[in-house]
């Protein structure tokens, strides 16, 4: 059930030509005509579900920020404007995570999030003054406030570099689900589906793939009796020969949901190359995830 409806004022709302989005100037700066074409003819037609309203917070200091931040940014917001599925509301503004403004969303999602993004400046001071004197104590009530609301029934989609983001957050990685343990992979490996029945993974028709993509390996908390993994690195069809590979287990998820308290989280660790925005499967599977985070689309989430 929605939480509710952001103000008009503090909206981005979408264009009515079918295939145009009001895109933040940044972004719009660079994701190229050539992108944008292709990244419209990839979206879905049709959301599986009816919408709602989520929140992607643009990085602009994210290394990440020149080649795939604009155009998931992009993919995204045409992704709910196309399909219908959800009211996407872009910024980058910390003070829309205060206690207050967050509980308007039903899901946030992280475009590649970087760095302690949630840690006010010193201009977000002056809209959270309210929540504490200083930057520690708004930090403090904005963390809390952001586990809270996951916590309390709202959906949270991370991926990518989401994943390594502050990394002195204990709380936040209990969350997630994982810590960054770098990526030994930038080429084509094998995804293998780990529930090929699972609702999130009807975009892949029940067949591994092979995909060219930055991969992560995971360290603590990550375990699969805290997280439902759904796509994981198939080892027998990767070349596993590359340098800094730390895991000697062979367990190297790529995706998966997990429950915290009445909310639901989904992770994915696609999402580095610039062609994934592209990828009509990857869309897909990214479009009924959101839909899972913001409580449209039922999908089991205990771990196996």
């Amino acid at each position: 059930m929605p939480h509710g409806r952001v103000p008009p004022t503090t909206a981005l709302h979408l264009l009515a030509a079918a295939t145009m989005v009001a895109l933040s100037p940044l972004a719009l700066a660079q994701v190229s005509k050539d992108q944008a074409t292709r990244i419209e003819v990839a979206v879905p037609e049709k959301a599986r579900v009816e919408a709602k309203i989520f929140n992607t917070p643009f990085m602009e200091k994210s290394p990440h920020k020149g080649y795939t931040i604009p155009q998931a940014e992009y993919a995204f917001k045409l992704l709910g404007q196309q399909t219908g599925a959800f009211e996407p509301v872009v910024t980058d503004d910390v003070a829309m995570l205060a206690p207050d403004k967050i509980k308007a969303f039903d899901a946030i999602l992280l475009n590649n999030a970087d760095g302690p993004w949630i840690r006010p400046t010193d201009k977000d001071m002056e809209k959270l003054k309210t929540y504490g004197g200083s930057a520690d104590e708004v930090e403090k009530a904005l963390r809390q406030g952001f586990l809270d609301f996951v916590g309390n029934g709202g959906g949270l989609f991370a991926y990518h570099y989401a994943i390594g983001a502050n990394p002195k957050w204990r709380e936040y990685h209990e969350l997630l689900g994982a810590t960054y343990w770098g990526h030994p992979w930038n080429e084509e490996v094998g995804v293998k589906l780990d529930e090929p029945g699972h609702p999130l993974l009807a975009a892949f028709g029940g067949k591994n793939f092979r995909i060219a993509d930055e991969v992560f390996q995971f360290n603590e908390p990550y375990s699969r009796k805290n997280c439902r993994v759904l796509l994981s690195l198939d080892v027998q069809a990767t070349n596993m020969g590359v340098q800094w590979v730390y895991r000697e287990d062979g367990d190297f998820a790529l995706a998966w949901v997990k429950p915290y308290g009445k909310g639901r989280v989904f992770y994915s660790a696609i999402g580095h190359r610039t062609e994934i925005w592209w990828n009509p499967a990857i869309l897909r599977f990214y479009l009924d995830a959101i839909q899972f985070a913001t409580g449209d689309l039922e999908a089991p989430t205990e771990p196996r």
